[in-house]
């Protein structure tokens, strides 16, 4: 993955892609089945197909000023029951510059984040006992991706125990991987950990309503 970061083109690329189908794509292939077991033994329903397992090594230049034909990087994705379309999720990235593993709503659509908004306004206990439950497992959600101000029809909630998570845009959480746990036989233990632990997040959002909410969000 290095050494297509800084040759990214298809002349140094096709000699090589053998090697990339031989040593990245069929061992992040057998590390996202193997976390995949781990997950229905624990009776989580975080699956895959076959097909959707792991990210493109082409990228989509067609609306982008990087005409760079590759991604430096490898990505594994497991969905709720194996949709890909399904919301909450985890994802595995292995790249050239960055190794890190996330779970949780990465950008959900505006219904349901403004039902999740909504669930953690009728209930906020609910809501900050699950974040209670991530800080025992040393874990908490992502503050990148957040509104500067609260969202259109909760401003009343601004200074409440809610109003700092009510502008969350993404509920996920990040955990970088080093490179000694990347070429670990443990790996799967590792990945399988982390996701065990932040579960109650998924538990959550699994428990927002799907249905068309008819509150306009930011």
């Amino acid at each position: 993955m290095k050494g297509l970061a800084k040759n990214n083109d298809r002349d140094w690329f096709q000699p090589r892609k053998a090697i990339f189908e031989q040593h990245v794509q069929e061992p992040m292939t057998a590390l996202m089945l193997a976390i995949e077991a781990e997950m229905k033994k624990n009776k989580v329903p975080l699956l895959t197909k076959p097909k959707a397992i792991l990210s493109r090594i082409y990228r989509d230049v067609r609306f982008s000023a990087d005409k760079s034909p590759y991604h430096s990087h490898i990505g594994g994705m497991l969905h709720k029951n194996g949709k890909k379309d399904a919301p909450g999720g985890l994802y595995v990235h292995i790249g050239a510059k960055e190794q890190m593993v996330g779970l949780g709503f990465w950008q959900p659509d505006r219904p349901l984040l403004t039902n999740w908004r909504l669930r953690m306004q009728e209930d906020p206990k609910t809501f900050l006992k699950m974040v209670q439950q991530l800080k025992s497992k040393k874990l908490a959600m992502d503050e990148n991706y957040r509104l500067q101000r609260m969202p259109r029809g909760f401003e009343a909630e601004d200074g409440s125990t809610i109003g700092h998570y009510l502008r969350y845009q993404s509920f996920v959480i990040m955990r970088p991987l080093t490179l000694a746990e990347v070429v670990s036989a443990k790996l799967p233990q590792v990945i399988s950990k982390f996701a065990l632990d932040a579960r109650p997040l998924l538990d959550y959002g699994w428990a927002v309503p799907e249905a068309k909410a008819t509150v306009f969000v930011d």
